[in-house]
Formats: structure tokens, sequence, C-alpha cells
């Protein structure tokens, strides 16, 4: 068992589901400081630091919620190419 499952197993999934809501909104607080603040080395390194933590319990709601990575892959796919075709699109109307 590793770290992840460890973690869910100790702390619970509800819990865990938690502490990926609270790690997602203080990713949302470090963007928008980077925002203001974007030549501040410490606001970046915090910034960096939050997306490690949801990174980290992005990976542990996969395990909680038995989502494979080529879920994942499937809907990253589609919208990187729906993005891509907004793009062009927004490139041929300007």
């Amino acid at each position: 068992m590793d770290i992840l499952e460890k973690a869910i197993r100790h702390y619970g999934a509800k819990n865990q589901m938690g502490v990926a809501c609270e790690e997602s909104a203080e990713l949302i607080q470090a963007i928008s400081k980077c925002l203001r603040y974007k030549d501040n080395i410490e606001v970046r390194n915090n910034l960096v630091e939050e997306i490690a933590d949801v990174l980290i319990m992005i990976d542990q709601l996969k395990i909680i919620m038995n989502i494979k990575d080529y879920e994942i892959e499937c809907y990253r796919d589609y919208k990187l190419q729906r993005l891509e075709r907004r793009i062009e699109n927004e490139k041929k109307s300007n």
C-alpha cells in the first residue's frame, strides 16, 4: 500500500475529499497572489507548493473514486482539441 492509500485509510475518504477542496481553494488564492505580485519569488514558490498539494489530492481523489488515468486522458484530449479549435476560430475572426 502506498502513502496515498495509507492517508485515505488513516483519515478517511470523506475527510480527504474535504482536504482536496481546501487545497484547491489554497491554489486559487496562490494564483490570485501571483497575478498581483508576479515578480515575487516567495509568491511563486507558494504557487509551486500549492500545485504540488493539489496534485497529491487529485491522486487521492482518483483512488477514492476509482478513476483511471485513461478516463482523465480522454477528457483531457477532448478539452485540448476543443481549446485548439476555439483558438483557431478566434484567430480567423480577428
